[in-house]
C-alpha cells in the first residue's frame, strides 16, 4: 500500500495540463488533473482506513471494546439534529444525552426518553464508502475523453506525437509538412468532398464538431452532478457552501461547519441477543477517520466549483467559435504566428467546420511557417485533385467577416468574384483582382 501511495504521488507531477494532446485545457483538467487528485485521495482513504484505528467506542459495559467498534462501524453511528449550536450544553457537537425541546416560555425542557430522541437521531454511513467514491470519481472524469478518443481526433495522436519532438522539426522541416499536408488532404478534405450522400456528407462535414460540444457538456454536466451527489450523502450540514464557510468564516463557526458535515464524536446503540434477552446500550464513538475525510473533502470541493467554472467558460467559448468561424480563423493565425496567405484562407474554407477543429489543434503545436507551408501543399493537391476531375477548382476563401462560402459548385470566375467580395459576373475577361486577403501573393508572403 504504501508502494502505491507514492506511485499516486509520482504520477501526480504529470497531472497538470499541458495543452498538448487531442484535447484542450479544460479537458485535461478534468481527465488528468481531477482524475489522478481522486485517485491520490482515494488511496489515501483506503492507507488511512488499513493501517489507522478506524473507530474507537468508549462506555460500553456489556460489551467489549473489540465487539463495539466492530459494531457500530458496520452497523452505522448516529449523531442528534438538535444537538447543535448548544456548546453550553454540548461538550462535542451532535450528542446529547437527551431531546431538547422548548416550551411557551422559550425555555429548554430535556426528554432522555428513547422515543423522544428517536426523531432527531440522524445515522451516518457514507464514511465507509469514500475510498470507492473517490475512486467512482475519478472514472466519471475520464468517461467524456473516450468520446475523443474513438473520434477522428484520435487518428491526428502521431502527428502530434511527431511536433512535439524538436529534433524532428527542426531537422526535417519539409519532411513534417510533407507528412501534415498529406494527412489534412486523406483525411479530411478528400472524404468531405468524395462523398455525395447527405448523411456521411454532414457527419462528414459536422461529426467531430458535435463530439466535441458534447464533450465539453458532459464534462460540465459530470462537475454539476459531482456536486449534487456529494450533497446527497450528507444528511445535515450544506455540503455545496462547505469550502466558502470554510474559508471565511470564524474560527468556532468552522469546527461548526467542519462538525456538521464530518462528526469525530459520535453516538452508538448495540442491540444483542443475550442471556437476559435483548440487551440493549447506548455508548460514545470517536470517528478519527474524519478528521483527515474533512480536509480531502475539502481539497475536492475547491477542485470540483473551479471545474464547473471553467467547464462552463470552456463549453460556451467552443459554441462561439463554432456560430462565428472567424473567430477561430483569427486566433489560429495569432495563435500560430504566422503571416496571413491566400492558400491558408483557401484551405481554411476547403476543409469545413470538422476540420477547422483540426487545424486549431495542429496551430496549437507547430509555428506559424510550417503551418502557411501546410496550407501550400494542401492547396497544391485539391488543385491537383481538380485538374484530374477536368474541372476548373474555385478558389474558395475565407471571408473573416464571418461565412465560409461553400463554393464548390460555382463556376471559377463567379467564385473568385464571392471570395473577393464582389457580386458573381462582376468579372470580365478572366480577369480575377489583384489584391487579396493575405495582403499579396501566397509566395512573397512566405518569403517575408
Amino acid at each position: 500500500m504504501s508502494y502505491l501511495l507514492f506511485a499516486s504521488l509520482e504520477k501526480l507531477k504529470g497531472a497538470l495540463p499541458t495543452g498538448g494532446g487531442i484535447d484542450g485545457l479544460t479537458s485535461q483538467l478534468n481527465r488528468n488533473t481531477m482524475s489522478r487528485v481522486m485517485i491520490l485521495l482515494a488511496l489515501m482513504s483506503t492507507f488511512n482506513q488499513l493501517v489507522g484505528n478506524n473507530i474507537n467506542c468508549l462506555g460500553f459495559k456489556k460489551f467489549n471494546t473489540d465487539f463495539a467498534d466492530q459494531y457500530c462501524w458496520t452497523q452505522g453511528i448516529y449523531t442528534n439534529r438538535k444537538a447543535y449550536n448548544m456548546p453550553e450544553k454540548t461538550p462535542y457537537p451532535g450528542i446529547l444525552p437527551c431531546t431538547v425541546e422548548f416550551d411557551s416560555t422559550g425555555q429548554r425542557q430535556y426528554s432522555c426518553s428513547e422515543a423522544s430522541q428517536a426523531a432527531d437521531k440522524v445515522y451516518h454511513s457514507w464514511y465507509q464508502w469514500v475510498p470507492f467514491y473517490f475512486m467512482a470519481v475519478a472514472v466519471a472524469y475520464y468517461i467524456p475523453y473516450l468520446f475523443l478518443k474513438i473520434s477522428k481526433l484520435r487518428r491526428l495522436k502521431p502527428l502530434l506525437v511527431l511536433l512535439k519532438d524538436e529534433s524532428n522539426v527542426n531537422c526535417h522541416p519539409r519532411i513534417i509538412v510533407k507528412k501534415i499536408s498529406a494527412w489534412i488532404y486523406n483525411e479530411v478534405v478528400y472524404p468531405r468532398y468524395a462523398t455525395t450522400s447527405a448523411i456521411p456528407k454532414f457527419w462528414g462535414d459536422f461529426g467531430l464538431v458535435i463530439t466535441v460540444v458534447l464533450v465539453k457538456f458532459l464534462y460540465l454536466s459530470i462537475a454539476v452532478a459531482h456536486m449534487f451527489v456529494t450533497a446527497l450523502m450528507f444528511k445535515l450540514g450544506d455540503w455545496t457552501t462547505y469550502g466558502l464557510m470554510f474559508g471565511v468564516s470564524t474560527a468556532t463557526t468552522q469546527t461548526h461547519v467542519k462538525d456538521v458535515l464530518f462528526p469525530k464524536v459520535v453516538a452508538c446503540r448495540i442491540a444483542k441477543w443475550g442471556a437476559s434477552g435483548l440487551e440493549n446500550e447506548t455508548g460514545m464513538c470517536m470517528l478519527a477517520l474524519n478528521v483527515l475525510y474533512q480536509y480531502l473533502f475539502l481539497v475536492m470541493w475547491y477542485l470540483n466549483v473551479t471545474l464547473i467554472l471553467l467547464n462552463a467558460i470552456g463549453w460556451l467559448v467552443t459554441l462561439f467559435n463554432v456560430v462565428n468561424p472567424s473567430v477561430s480563423h483569427q486566433w489560429i493565425v495569432n495563435n500560430s504566428l504566422m503571416q496571413e496567405t491566400e492558400d491558408f484562407n483557401r484551405m481554411f474554407g476547403y476543409i469545413g467546420p470538422s476540420g477547422r477543429i483540426i487545424l486549431a489543434k495542429l496551430a496549437e503545436n507547430m509555428s506559424g511557417y510550417l503551418l502557411s507551408q501546410v496550407s501550400t501543399k494542401v492547396m497544391k493537391k485539391i488543385d491537383n485533385l481538380h485538374r484530374r476531375r477536368m474541372s476548373k477548382p474555385p478558389l474558395e476563401f475565407f471571408r473573416v467577416n464571418g461565412q465560409p462560402p461553400e463554393m464548390m459548385r460555382m463556376p471559377l470566375m463567379e467564385s473568385t468574384a464571392v471570395a473577393f467580395g464582389l457580386a458573381p459576373g462582376c468579372l470580365k475577361n478572366n480577369v480575377a483582382p489583384t489584391n487579396n486577403l493575405g495582403g499579396g501573393s501566397a509566395t512573397n508572403q512566405l518569403s517575408q
